[in-house]
């Protein structure tokens, strides 16, 4: 777990302060209970025979060692060693979670276990505030969210319209003018037309790359459409379950894709990367059913809800599981609107819409083999941070991973030159904290030096600068900052606390399906409920560390959480204004 937080001192106290052996041990149960369940008060034990000691108890030696290892890293956490307290709080979870005993089942083991992953994350916090740079992407619902249980009256006008549309457009999909499409394309003409037109602005942009992509994987290109409904083209669109990108991975799904989630970056958030899983995923989605439109169902619920849906209604065809309400709030209207969005992206006039004018994804990409700040970057190509934030939404802190194969940074185009050369100057095991500063004039090294804090000598013998020079207007100047901790160097931290959930396992579930599930990986699952392979058994029990946001928020999608049907909203008939309302995806 990566080390941050805020002064939690009474908190802190609150768990050092725990009784060792002055209180009577809770009953434990082993991580296979017994078939009885265990007594509510432990028999009192019989005495142990005279100059025998009395046996230890194994949540009293447990909590013991927790403590003591916590403690030392409170210790270093106050002394601002920061590295070394991290180690030892990822210790002290560590013996809890590799433990033999059942956190879940025993009371104060999980009690000891929330209190001590809540601590660690107050002092992430604060250790985050106090590095001065922390920051966030710029993350947005996901706009598919919103159409979830809506029901689109029909316009007879649109979905005429959308007939003699569909014999004058070429598609490589089956696309299709019913009743639910006529009620989704009225809908996004009438309430969510900013939504459609950052879904066209952002095609622009994206759109080469994607369809590119697909068709290199054999695929339909106009499987684009699936992203804009999901994201609306957007890296940083994030489901309330924690989907994230512009194809909406959960962690799980990512991973068996190929998408890694790490300290420094999080490849769902990689238009590239991400989009090159989502044509694999879609090409094994497709070879299971057969059907374009099924798979897309399983793309947005999961292959096996779609597959119990067949099997329940006896129908392999997604009009039909829609007709008889066998599909999930959601999924019913995820391909309606994809065939709407393709319908209007197709001819945006016959609609309404304007064709925006947009840059292209054009960058130049540098392979960076030493851990380099994108602020550094951006002062050695005089272009705002932002741009390279842009260009490389996958990172999560400042500086690119620690590669031996070498990171990809996308930079703006034109600019590769200019970074290779003004990068040679900087020695490479310091290109993590050093900046880089444009002179302006009246700049002299002493106020340079004043600005940053650093010492006119230090700056003088970063640039080799003799006695008294100074470089003119215009001219770099290499910033020697001092190294800080490396918790300054994160740039997006997702507030977060850990809850411990019990989930029975069904019949049919697998390893995959339910670390999908709860937004885990499947090796986290082995590894907390001590499994020897991934076979589950329908019936065992299985112990989930979830991650639970600091701030609650309500709703969800359907491929992400089990598939209650959601309350469905009515959309007024009578069209309202053209811009968007502020709950429509228009406000994304």
């Amino acid at each position: 777990m990566m080390l941050g937080g805020c002064g939690a001192a009474e908190k802190r106290q609150a768990l050092m302060s725990a009784p060792a052996a002055a209180t009577a041990p809770d009953p434990v149960q082993t991580a296979a209970p017994p078939p009885d369940p265990a007594p509510a008060t432990p028999a009192p034990a019989a005495p142990a025979p005279a100059g025998q000691a009395a046996p230890a108890d194994p949540v009293i030696n447990l909590l013991n060692r927790v403590n003591a290892i916590y403690g030392a890293g409170v210790k270093d956490y106050d002394a601002g060693n920061l590295d070394q307290a991290k180690g030892e709080f990822d210790q002290a979870v560590g013996l809890l979670l590799e433990s033999n005993l059942d956190i879940q089942s025993n009371d104060r083991l999980n009690t000891e276990f929330n209190t001590l992953v809540e601590n660690i994350y107050d002092m992430e916090i604060g250790a985050l505030e106090r590095g001065g740079a922390l920051s966030s992407h710029a993350y947005e619902p996901a706009p598919i969210e919103s159409f979830a249980g809506l029901t689109f009256p029909v316009d007879p006008n649109v979905r005429e319209r959308a007939q003699q549309e569909l014999a004058t457009v070429t598609s490589d999909l089956p696309l299709v003018s019913n009743d639910f499409v006529g009620g989704a394309l009225a809908y996004l003409q009438n309430h969510a037309r900013h939504y459609i037109e950052t879904v066209l602005q952002r095609r622009a942009y994206y759109g080469p790359m994607i369809e590119q992509t697909l068709r290199q994987q054999g695929l339909p290109g106009d499987l684009i459409y699936l992203a804009a409904g999901e994201s609306a083209f957007n890296p940083f669109a994030v489901s309330t379950k924690g989907a994230k990108g512009i194809w909406q991975f959960m962690l799980g799904t990512g991973e068996m894709y190929g998408l890694r989630r790490s300290h420094w970056v999080d490849e769902r958030e990689d238009p590239v990367k991400s989009t090159q899983a989502a044509a694999r995923h879609l090409k094994d989605l497709y070879n299971t059913f057969g059907d374009w439109f099924l798979a897309m169902a399983a793309y947005d619920w999961n292959p096996a809800g779609v597959q119990k849906a067949i099997e329940k209604t006896g129908y392999a065809d997604y009009w039909k599981l829609r007709e008889l309400n066998a599909l999930p709030a959601e999924t019913e209207n995820y391909v309606p609107v994809f065939v709407a969005i393709a319908l209007i992206a197709k001819d945006p006039q016959a609609y309404g819409f304007q064709v925006p004018d947009a840059p292209s994804m054009a960058a130049d990409q540098v392979t960076v083999s030493e851990p380099t700040d994108l602020r550094l970057v951006a002062g050695l190509i005089d272009h705002p941070v932002e741009d390279l934030v842009r260009l490389n939404p996958s990172m999560l802190t400042w500086v690119t991973p620690p590669d031996p194969s070498g990171f990809t940074l996308n930079l703006p185009a034109g600019t590769k030159e200019q970074f290779e050369q003004a990068i040679a100057a900087v020695p490479p095991n310091l290109r993590k904290w050093w900046r880089a500063y444009r002179m302006e004039p009246g700049d002299t090294v002493a106020s340079v030096a004043r600005k940053f804090r650093v010492s006119p000598v230090s700056l003088a013998e970063a640039n080799r600068l003799s006695a008294g020079g100074a470089p003119d207007a215009g001219a770099h100047l290499l910033v020697p900052l001092g190294r800080v901790s490396e918790a300054s160097l994160v740039r997006v931290h997702e507030r977060q606390v850990v809850r411990a959930r019990r989930y029975r396992v069904r019949p049919g579930d697998t390893l995959e399906l339910v670390a999908d599930h709860f937004d885990v990986t499947p090796y986290q699952i082995r590894h907390w409920n001590h499994l020897r392979s991934s076979k589950l058994a329908a019936g065992s029990s299985l112990t989930v560390f979830v991650p639970v946001p600091v701030r609650s928020s309500s709703g969800s999608r359907s491929r992400r959480r089990s598939s209650a049907r959601s309350k469905r909203r009515r959309i007024p008939a009578h069209p309202k204004p053209a811009h968007a309302p502020a709950s429509s995806p228009a406000a994304r």
